[in-house]
């Protein structure tokens, strides 16, 4: 019988390629993680690794192994959470990812109403990107995440997650108070080819945003290139240039340093979705979380739509 330690061992090891790293997240040693992939080796009569120094590769056995066992973790927490059902009580601890600086703040207020109605459940945060937060909860980092994604809808779920659409809101062109636009309804990206672009390149927002510029027929002029929205907009506000944004991503000034500028010819907004383990979704607790968060994400797309 195969045991599910050691299949969670190949998983870690494959998934970051080194021995070493797979022991760092799963907290064993070095030896302890080589020990359990080789008693999996002989239990499985074969190699699941082809081992090059320090790094590794799965072998084709080995990955079809990685997928039974990806259908195996799944029932194992539709098991956990048929097991919490029955105790009758919201209880236990679960990890949750928030972009705070990019999400509205509202996701974290419907976190803080959930502590309150059910005082047994531990939440914890922890800070999280549109990057990183899928694999995160994958690899079991995180329980939940709230992540953005951007353009016309949020397309399916990645392989082994379940997606919860929460809310959604347009994009907005930005600049400052004293911007030759700050007064306008709105405009097209066609009429912005002159100016200095704030971007954020290696982020799905910045990645978006170029693609809009090249579509309208012209490369940004990059003033700065910066790793969040948040700091997008604060260079806005100091004149730098400008930027694209969602609606609801709050500045460090408010109304007084940014205005938003409605683009006419732009079919994409920045969709708020919660994501989880497939398996996850039936657990009370998690249940909670998601009813709560919805319920929030609801209020968010009303103030999407205030002008």
């Amino acid at each position: 019988m195969l045991d599910i330690e050691k299949l969670l061992a190949l998983r870690a090891v494959a998934a970051h390629g080194t021995i070493a790293a797979a022991a760092r997240e799963l907290g064993y040693t070095r030896s302890a993680v080589s020990q359990q992939v080789s008693a999996l080796e002989r239990a499985a009569g074969t190699a699941l690794l082809l081992r090059s120094g320090n790094s590794v590769t799965v072998t084709p056995v080995g990955r079809a192994l990685l997928e039974h066992t990806e259908r195996i973790l799944v029932e194992l927490r539709a098991a956990q959470a048929a097991l919490q059902r029955s105790a009758g009580e919201i209880a236990g601890e679960l990890r949750v990812g928030v972009p705070f600086r990019e999400g509205p703040p509202l996701m974290s207020n419907a976190l803080t109403g959930v502590r309150r109605r059910h005082p047994k459940l531990e939440l914890t945060l922890a800070s999280t990107t549109d990057g990183t937060g899928a694999e995160e909860v994958r690899r079991g980092t995180l329980d939940l995440v709230v992540v953005s994604r951007f353009g016309p809808a949020p397309g399916p779920a990645e392989p082994g997650l379940r997606q919860c659409v929460l809310s959604r809101d347009p994009l907005r062109l930005c600049v400052s108070r004293r911007h030759r636009l700050a007064a306008a309804p709105d405009c097209r990206v066609a009429d912005l080819s002159a100016e200095s672009w704030v971007i954020s390149p290696m982020s799905p927002l910045g990645r978006l945003t170029l693609g809009l510029c090249s579509s309208a027929g012209f490369q940004p002029a990059v003033a700065a290139t910066v790793h969040d929205v948040a700091a997008a907009l604060g260079l806005v506000e100091a004149e730098w240039g400008i930027t694209i944004a969602p609606e609801l991503t709050p500045s460090s000034r408010g109304a007084d340093g940014l205005r938003r500028v409605a683009l006419r010819d732009v079919d994409a907004f920045r969709h708020s979705v919660l994501l989880m383990r497939d398996g996850d979704e039936d657990s009370p607790s998690i249940a909670a979380v998601v009813s709560a968060v919805r319920s929030a994400g609801s209020r968010v797309a009303v103030q999407a739509l205030v002008p």
